[in-house]
């Protein structure tokens, strides 16, 4: 009986034994992921702990989910902090991997971090690099943490990165929802576009003022894609990357003179009053006919810096705004939409006028009407007072 009970005894642990290795097995499950460059990474099943490489992946990742974040590639500024989960401002800063100049991720800060915040994978977007595939799997076994890499580089591109995200980060129904968004865009500005047709408006997107140099973004430039696509961009093709564009002078700008004048925003508006003040701003057409705008900013500017998918929101804005029989729709409800469903973030009345203050046409005062007004009658009166005047001189002679 006793030996009955000491077999019992040891099969009952053996079970206990196979259970618990099978519920391990089943937390540390895995599961591979074939990202943008071809690289076969090895990622838990579910995700949830995600560490963006720069502030493209930043834009992007936060869109998907805000929950995921286990840091940041850099800390959010003051003007931006406002959008955005405040979780996310007290989380550590892991740096770029990629950048204009040397990168900022450091391969030891990383595997420290990832000891606290057991990062499931190092999110990075944009557009693929000769380099990249070779620069990934170094740091990723320097480390010992999963990266990928999913395109988003184009507006076209946007779609199908949210699809490829969502497969990545274990969020398909999000991941389609915000595609289906972009396709379901994209699909009625091509529409709106084929409307337009050769009328197009001409236009400029100014970076820099600073006397008498001016920065613009060239045509071409991965910068100036919206602008091409809904304008005719007077800028020469772009010489330079450089998300400031590429330098002119004032004497360049007035033999362009534009239809339209998009201006970055800076604090205090202060590319915009240059240009609605200074007298050789002031010469040209767009100027005269209040056709000067600055791009709003909030929490990222909506024509690019870094160009993500608030580009989307310049389409909305822009093709509003330069042809509004075409894209027939009110503007403020597209932006609030947007900022809902891509930054979880409800616009109030009081915030939309604060962001797009000298983003949309201004209205025609009452004063004005009242002086513009009277203008035909009185023209019409005074015909008919000279005409009197002509028919009583005939009777009298």
């Amino acid at each position: 009986m006793r030996n009955v009970t000491k077999i019992l005894m040891v099969l009952v642990l053996l079970f206990v034994t196979v259970v618990a290795c099978c519920g391990a097995a089943d937390v540390g499950e895995t599961r591979t992921f074939v990202d943008d460059i071809g690289r076969e990474v090895i990622l838990p099943v579910e995700i949830d702990a995600v560490s963006p490489s720069g502030p493209l992946a930043q834009i992007v990742l936060y869109s998907l989910d805000q929950d995921l974040f286990v840091s940041v590639s850099s800390d959010f500024t003051d003007a931006q902090a406002k959008y955005i989960d405040p979780r996310l401002l007290t989380l550590p800063v892991t740096g770029q991997f990629y950048g204009s100049k040397a990168s900022t991720m450091n391969p030891e800060s990383i595997m420290e971090l990832d000891k606290q915040l057991k990062i499931d994978v190092v999110l990075d977007i944009g557009e693929a690099k000769p380099t990249m595939k070779a620069d990934l799997d170094d740091i990723q076994s320097k480390t010992g943490v999963a990266f990928a890499f999913v395109t988003q580089n184009r507006l076209e591109d946007i779609p199908g990165s949210y699809v490829k995200l969502g497969e990545l980060l274990s969020r398909p129904e999000r991941g389609q929802e915000l595609s289906d968004y972009v396709s379901a865009l994209l699909a009625e500005f091509d529409a709106g576009m084929k409307e337009v047709g050769e009328n197009k408006k001409s236009l400029i997107y100014v970076t820099v003022i600073d006397g008498n140099s001016v920065s613009m973004i060239g045509e071409g430039s991965y910068h100036a894609e919206v602008i091409d696509y809904l304008g005719e961009n007077l800028a020469q093709p772009a010489k330079t990357g450089s998300g400031t564009g590429d330098e002119y002078t004032m004497e360049d700008i007035i033999q362009l003179n534009p239809d339209y004048i998009i201006v970055e925003y800076a604090d205090g508006h202060a590319k915009y009053n240059t240009i609605m003040t200074d007298p050789m701003w002031r010469s040209l057409s767009a100027v005269k006919n209040g056709n000067v705008y600055e791009a709003p900013n909030g929490p990222y500017n909506w024509m690019g810096g870094p160009p993500s998918i608030q580009r989307l929101l310049s389409m909305i804005w822009l093709g509003n705004l330069m042809y509004p029989d075409v894209f027939d729709y009110d503007i403020d409800e597209r932006v609030k939409e947007f900022y809902s469903l891509f930054f979880k973030y409800d616009l109030t009345d009081a915030e939309l006028d604060d962001l797009m203050v000298y983003a949309k046409p201004a209205p025609v005062s009452a004063s004005a009407q009242a002086t513009q007004a009277p203008a035909p009658l009185f023209g019409v009166l005074a015909g008919l007072a000279a005409a009197a005047v002509v028919a009583g001189w005939g009777r009298n002679r």
